[in-house]
């Protein structure tokens, strides 16, 4: 077990305290937007430095769903229909979640939705069914 983490940018190892000190001073930068996901650089560097620290012990799925519910944070619920949904992602359809190189956007997770999930109530449901049918 290596003592100290790797950068895997540079190749370099880090001690534990200055990845630590980065990490906060990363999420010091952050705007307080509320929407973390992966087309934030700030959330993105976090998130690097996090999983440096060993510190993201969330599975690839339970990150999708935190990116599209954190994406849909600001949305007016119940959302009746697809365009709707597309329209209430901060990128329309361009809006894109990403955990390493699995990559998804707003408009290719979309299509995996049926007429008959609409309304939606609520970010978490509509992260609940895309995971299901993406199957992550």
């Amino acid at each position: 077990m290596k003592d100290m983490p790797t950068w895997k940018y540079t190749g370099k190892e880090v001690s534990k305290a200055k990845a630590e000190a980065s990490l906060k001073a990363v999420k010091g930068a952050c705007f307080g937007c509320g929407t973390h996901n992966a087309d934030c650089p700030v959330a993105k560097a976090a998130g690097e430095i996090a999983g440096l620290l060993d510190c993201e012990t969330l599975s690839v799925r339970e990150q999708i769903h935190a990116q599209i519910a954190g994406a849909l944070k600001g949305a007016k619920f119940p959302v009746k229909s697809p365009k709707d949904l597309i329209a209430a992602f901060p990128n329309g359809a361009d809006t894109t979640c990403q955990v390493g190189d699995l990559m998804m956007t707003a408009g290719e997770a979309g299509k995996l939705l049926k007429a008959s999930d609409f309304p939606f109530r609520s970010a978490k449901a509509v992260a609940d069914v895309i995971v299901d049918r993406a199957g992550l």
